[in-house]
């Protein structure tokens, strides 16, 4: 079978039927459809199973464990194309889209993952104007190119459903992150683009649906940006670069982020002993490395004085110096 596309379902009844025909629209015949429902209390299994009795390349799975890595790495592991597609629910894909995925891993054999461009609206492919900057160009790196520039900056990371991955790399790379409860896509396309090589393929391929109920906008809305990558960092990042010998540039990546976030947490945190706590179960966190005593001495002031003035402070001028000190020095523990 040449591709198994893998969607993972949480009460997503009004998007079953929109999520198969995008699917169908591809114009590809030998695939396999495997929704996951994750606990859905809706109509979502209704939906899947009046398509399942109309075509039989539709699977339905049940994922008891709530969370998107659970539902995604049950779909995969049930998987059988030479071709995983991850998609969500609630999202399009532009026409001929995977075709064009397919083509450049077909054309590279040593290329283990492509991915190409997203657009983000609040209405359907068919309200939104989609961007003429295509130009359908491939661009192959070697890594740790891709792992590096996504970790730098959230900007240019996209989305699982712009990624279409050749099967075996997930025995390679291991697959999401099931402690991680958000950004566990971003994590393992880090790791994917730090360990293998992966190709970019200048367009359009999917429509990311921006609504009030999508599971990443109600965790936005319910926490600050700190708190929602701290668990990638400690659980994924943190856990890479003590089992490997880590490019220079992703130490200081890591080092940076783990000593921002730490100050952004506490200074978003109200109470004195709320703050002192979360510093005590921040530096638990990252036991392994050393935390040089300046760092310590200005997050324990920001717990007395959680000043935003101060917090930049910390993060101009502090952080910079605690990451060169660390990375040159190698003083990691």
């Amino acid at each position: 079978m040449k591709l198994s596309v893998v969607i993972p379902v949480y009460n997503g009844a009004a998007f079953i039927e929109k999520s198969y025909q995008s699917i169908l629209g591809q114009g590809i015949d030998d695939f396999e459809l495997i929704y996951v429902n994750n606990n859905s209390r809706d109509q979502s299994v209704d939906e899947i199973l009046k398509i399942q009795s109309i075509d039989s390349r539709v699977q339905l799975l049940n994922q008891p464990k709530q969370g998107a890595a659970a539902a995604r790495n049950m779909g995969i592991r049930a998987s059988r194309g030479d071709y995983v597609y991850v998609f969500d629910v609630d999202d399009e894909i532009y026409p001929d889209a995977l075709k064009a995925l397919l083509s450049a891993l077909e054309l590279h054999p040593e290329v283990m993952a492509v991915f190409g461009k997203m657009v983000k609206s609040y209405k359907g492919i068919t309200q939104t104007m989609k961007p003429d900057d295509e130009t359908h160009a491939i661009v192959i790196k070697e890594p740790p190119y891709w792992g590096l520039e996504w970790f730098g900056s959230l900007k240019t990371v996209v989305g699982p459903p712009a990624f279409l991955y050749r099967r075996a790399v997930f025995d390679s790379i291991g697959y999401y992150n099931e402690s991680i409860r958000n950004n566990e896509d971003t994590a393992l396309d880090i790791k994917l683009g730090l360990t293998q090589c992966v190709a970019f393929i200048d367009r359009y391929v999917y429509l990311y649906f921006k609504h009030e109920e999508s599971t990443i906008e109600q965790a936005k809305r319910r926490m600050p940006r700190a708190f929602m990558i701290w668990p990638r960092l400690i659980k994924e990042h943190l856990p890479f670069f003590l089992a490997r010998d880590t490019p220079k540039r992703f130490q200081e990546l890591l080092f940076r982020q783990l000593f921002l976030s730490m100050g952004r947490q506490i200074v978003h945190t109200k109470g004195l002993n709320q703050r002192l706590q979360l510093k005590q179960q921040l530096v638990q966190d990252i036991q392994a490395i050393k935390i040089p005593w300046y760092i310590q001495v200005n997050l324990t002031i920001l717990i007395i004085l959680p000043l935003e003035s101060l917090r930049k402070v910390y993060g101009y001028y502090i952080v910079p110096f605690a990451v060169q000190q660390l990375v040159e020095k190698k003083q990691f523990n």
